[in-house]
């Protein structure tokens, strides 16, 4: 793995940035609750998937057990055009205004829920700029979300080799291997990217997350607790806390947290699910 590189700037970069895509979990004013996965425990746990600054991924599953991940977030215009079968290129731009072209064109796409044309293009700017992280981070969200496991990982591991101390893809990764099992290197790349990055709730949220599954309560809900410190506003976070508190037999602070939960969003299943459950 390379080391201790540093973000590129100039010009280059501002172009790139302007393409990225990311699907940071705890932003105000995401949208809330898109997927699923089972937990072992009878804990409600809902977790963010992969981030980035740009356009966060998520990707729908099913079980009893809910794990709610945040809607893509647009923070860049898109291209022209949204026709994934155009070219959205112009030779006569260098390798990295081509790729912020595909970039910004997939993350239209991806926001309308064309998930594989976004990431067609998503590859075409990774295939024009091989260097760049943040083109392997949004090929790897796109492939997340399109349940491509191994494929996501090898775009994320290849954003952390290119760029170490990316918090977004260290947070994304731990997600996608918490998924499939991978509890102890899930660990691992989320304190990473709380080293990296200590004020992100969604991390604190999604190690929270993982905790839980091992039956690290208590650990767990330092980190829930941190997240909606963080993030008042954090559904997920205070509905986490909320069975945390009820797997650990404290009816009244897991009454109180899933409705914190609910005052934020009235309908929230998982915590009206929550409050059932403590209130039988």
């Amino acid at each position: 793995m390379r080391s201790n590189r540093k973000r590129r700037d100039g010009p280059d970069a501002t172009k790139s940035a302007r393409a990225k895509v990311s699907l940071a979990p705890g932003v105000r004013g995401a949208g809330l609750v898109i997927g699923v996965l089972l937990v072992a425990s009878s804990l409600v746990l809902l977790m963010n998937r992969p981030t980035n600054r740009a356009v966060k991924l998520t990707k729908t599953g099913s079980g009893t057990n809910a794990l709610a991940l945040n809607s893509p977030m647009i923070s860049n215009a898109p291209a022209s055009s949204t026709n994934a079968g155009d070219n959205a290129a112009d030779s006569r731009l260098s390798d990295s205004e081509q790729a912020a072209q595909f970039s910004n064109r997939g993350t239209a796409l991806f926001q309308q829920g064309k998930i594989e044309a976004a990431a067609h293009d998503f590859a075409e700017a990774m295939r024009l700029t091989p260097e760049d992280e943040t083109a392997h981070f949004n090929l790897g969200s796109a492939l997340a979300r399109l349940g491509k496991f191994e494929e996501a990982k090898a775009q994320y591991e290849e954003a952390i080799r290119i760029y170490p101390d990316y918090a977004d893809a260290h947070n994304n990764l731990g997600n996608l291997l918490a998924g499939h099992g991978g509890l102890t290197e899930a660990i691992e790349h989320l304190k990473t990217a709380l080293k990296l990055s200590p004020d992100s709730a969604s991390a604190h949220n999604n190690l929270g997350t993982v905790l839980a599954k091992q039956g690290n309560l208590d650990e767990a809900v330092l980190h829930f607790s941190e997240a909606k410190r963080l993030l008042p506003d954090y559904v997920e976070a205070h509905c986490n806390l909320g069975n945390a508190y009820l797997a650990q037999g404290k009816t009244n602070e897991a009454v109180a947290a899933f409705q914190a939960a609910l005052r934020v969003k009235p309908d929230f299943g998982p915590a009206l699910l929550g409050l059932a459950k403590a209130r039988p």
